[in-house]
């Protein structure tokens, strides 16, 4: 009876310290999600860091603390530039789209009812404009989260080897080699899925930039901006780019509609057929649904950074399903 008793008391005591390390984790999440995009910054930047160590420089192999330099210098030319040439013309063009919304709709045909409401969607929208430019201007002016993520993620590379020795050396020594093994694979594809993802981003970002050109649609720019980075959610994405598109078409002409209609289509075909075998190899993708769920638990717990890390976070985890169970995403 005591000895039951004993047990009783532990499970309780284990129970609630369990319960107070979630609870811990939670209220640690903004830091948790630092970390975790660190980690994951460096596991995308470990192909180019291995890509430099191969050259020489002076007659001799270039290291991996230059390596490093050499790599996250490069990242972050490319994050000026964005921020540079890219972010201050897409906001001013998404707020004129915003705003300018209920001006297409009354220039559509749509039922009496419709038509009625549309005037006292100004204001709504006007605050919908405002609240995006402000989300906007506050996640790219954090520049000390980013500033955290970007140091973290140097010396965790520089140190990246070690890092992963001291890891595997925490499990049995007959399980060292598969996890060996499934830190490569998770370094393999996870980079090859970033590369291959921003590849095609840029791709269809630009393509549709073109097609929106020439067909005359106003907010070419931003169109093509949106069609880019909403590539990143599978199938639902790139129908949301369209219905965008598409609505600013038909405020014009029908002719015009049916005709960004028609591109983005094609650019759909030409993606599915050609371009996803080519660029993204033998790099799984997953399907719409789990997407979607990787993105809202993310968001849910972590704000932006969990949504920015969803999906190679889902990545990872199938990649250790796989590994060890041989399961299937």
């Amino acid at each position: 009876m005591d000895k039951q008793i004993v047990i009783s008391i532990k499970t309780i005591i284990l129970f609630l310290l369990t319960l107070f390390g979630l609870f811990v984790i939670y209220r640690l999440g903004p830091i948790i999600g630092i970390l975790l995009l660190a980690t994951l910054l460096v596991i995308s930047m470990e192909q180019p860091v291995r890509y430099f160590m191969r050259g020489v420089l002076f007659n001799k192999k270039i290291s991996r603390g230059l390596a490093v330099l050499i790599s996250y210098s490069l990242f972050v030319l490319i994050i000026l530039g964005v921020l540079t040439f890219i972010v201050p013309p897409l906001i001013t063009e998404l707020q004129k789209m915003i705003v300018s919304v209920p001006y297409m709709l009354q220039n559509i045909k749509l039922p009496e009812g419709w038509q009625s409401s549309v005037p006292e969607m100004v204001p709504d929208t006007s605050k919908i404009s405002a609240g995006v430019i402000n989300a906007t201007f506050s996640i790219f002016s954090n520049f000390a989260t980013f500033l955290s993520v970007l140091v973290i993620s140097i010396y965790m590379s520089l140190d990246w080897e070690n890092i992963k020795k001291g890891f595997i050396s925490l499990f049995p020594k007959n399980n060292e080699d598969i996890v060996q093994e499934t830190i490569e694979d998770i370094e393999k594809n996870v980079g090859a899925w970033i590369k291959g993802q921003l590849l095609l981003m840029s791709v269809i970002g630009v393509a549709s930039f073109i097609g929106l050109s020439i067909l005359g649609v106003r907010y070419s720019v931003g169109l093509g901006l949106l069609s880019g980075i909403f590539e990143a959610i599978p199938n639902v994405g790139p129908v949301l780019s369209a219905l965008v598109a598409g609505l600013i078409g038909f405020s014009d002409s029908p002719i015009k509609g049916v005709g960004v209609v028609s591109l983005f289509v094609v650019i759909q075909q030409l993606e599915n057929n050609l371009l996803v075998p080519k660029i993204m190899g033998k790099v799984s993708g997953f399907r719409p649904l789990i997407i979607l769920l990787a993105l809202l638990v993310g968001a849910n717990f972590f704000g932006i950074i969990g949504a920015v890390c969803a999906i190679p976070v889902t990545m990872i985890v199938s990649t250790i399903l796989k590994k060890f169970f041989g399961t299937n995403n």
